[in-house]
């Protein structure tokens, strides 16, 4: 990367790692039987979407339809907007189905009832399914409300019944391989059951450790992961992914050496890596100091880390670590791998290549 002094930190995106990541994700999903579409919400951007499109990928999935919006106008016309429906939406979404399909999240019946009301074009329906995280859809024991808004979608010719989708939080609570197998065996069993009473739907998985961390997927006709394009600090702790796979750290300028402390403050705080944290060695930590060779490899500096952020500043603890594995005393910049880079990418508003050229982007979540 060219070595320019930094006036404030940057996204720096690893064109190979990414584009690696996601040759791998698609090879993965072809050689399980199953349709890779990824979720877009990461990296928001337009020319990382086409390195998708590159590897053969027609359908994506996004947060919100002004998200969809963004990429349709880039030719995406199979759109799955992953998050559940409210009313507020109709206006945008009527304007998007005029030119793409679209799949949306329902989870009452009165919802699919208003949509018939209000859609100028026919879109179809998702139920998204809790087997247990807890966070937003239907409890797959509730079979009534299921048959309840199945049979509404099928009372209107606006609303197409298309199938069952679980995104598993739980997964990124947990660490290795057998781990998130224990913990993804639940939807595999919840999304087979529904597929046993409703054959012809489609059954729709979307977390990243599990798409990373396994090779069967048993019943599952698409995965839906998005933060492997970039993965992050929370990956590499979970075993999802090495250090030379994450496609995204952020540079950032050093302004200030604290001896006495062994620290060092840098311009970077909440507002560039979000309040995001894990704990690592029993310890909290916003980010995890690396060291970059000229080839790309990512290697982390033992003993530092990212260890408290205000608005614009960022504490790293291990500045003698740092100045060691740099090789010099007087530190200008250092890079840092994020805890969670979805939320640190949506804080910027352009990505910086490794080669040092500028990637488009936009914040839309």
């Amino acid at each position: 990367m060219p070595n320019i002094p930094l006036s404030r930190p940057k996204a720096v995106v690893f064109e190979q790692h990414c584009k690696s990541n996601i040759k791998s994700m698609q090879n993965k999903a072809q050689s399980a039987g199953a349709v890779f579409r990824p979720h877009f919400k990461t990296h928001q951007s337009l020319e990382i979407g086409q390195w998708f499109r590159d590897e053969g990928v027609t359908g994506i999935t996004v947060s919100t339809p002004e998200m969809a919006k963004y990429f349709a106008s880039d030719s995406w016309d199979d759109i799955t907007i992953g998050f559940p429906f409210y009313s507020g939406q109709i206006h945008e979404i009527n304007e998007l189905t005029n030119h793409c399909s679209l799949k949306l999240f329902v989870h009452r019946p009165e919802d699919v009832r208003y949509l018939a009301t209000e859609l100028t074009n026919p879109v179809s329906i998702f139920i998204e399914i809790n087997a247990g995280y807890g966070r937003s859809g239907v409890n797959i024991y509730n079979s009534e409300l299921i048959r309840e808004i199945i049979k509404a979608c099928e009372e209107s010719q606006k609303t197409r019944f298309y199938g069952f989708y679980i995104h598993d939080g739980d997964t990124y609570k947990v660490h290795g391989s057998s781990e998130v197998e224990s913990v993804i065996k639940r939807d595999f069993s919840a999304l087979n059951n529904l597929k046993k009473n409703w054959p012809d739907a489609s059954v729709s998985l979307g977390d990243t450790p599990s798409c990373s961390l396994l090779n069967e997927f048993p019943g599952i006709d698409e995965l839906t992961p998005g933060n492997l394009v970039f993965y992050d600090l929370m990956q590499v702790n979970i075993g999802s992914c090495t250090y030379s796979q994450v496609g995204l750290l952020i540079k950032a300028p050093v302004a200030q050496l604290k001896p006495k402390s062994n620290e060092c403050i840098i311009h970077g705080g909440a507002v560039h890596f979000s309040k995001d944290n894990i704990h690592m060695d029993g310890k909290q930590s916003y980010g995890q100091p690396v060291t970059v060779s000229d080839n790309g490899k990512i290697k982390p500096i033992n003993g530092s880390s990212l260890v408290a952020l205000s608005q614009e500043h960022g504490t790293v603890t291990g500045l003698k670590e740092l100045q060691n594995a740099l090789g010099k005393n007087e530190l200008e910049e250092i890079w840092i791998c994020p805890v969670h880079s979805c939320l640190t990418a949506n804080l910027f508003k352009e990505y910086h290549t490794y080669s040092g050229s500028v990637i488009g982007k936009k914040v839309l979540s």
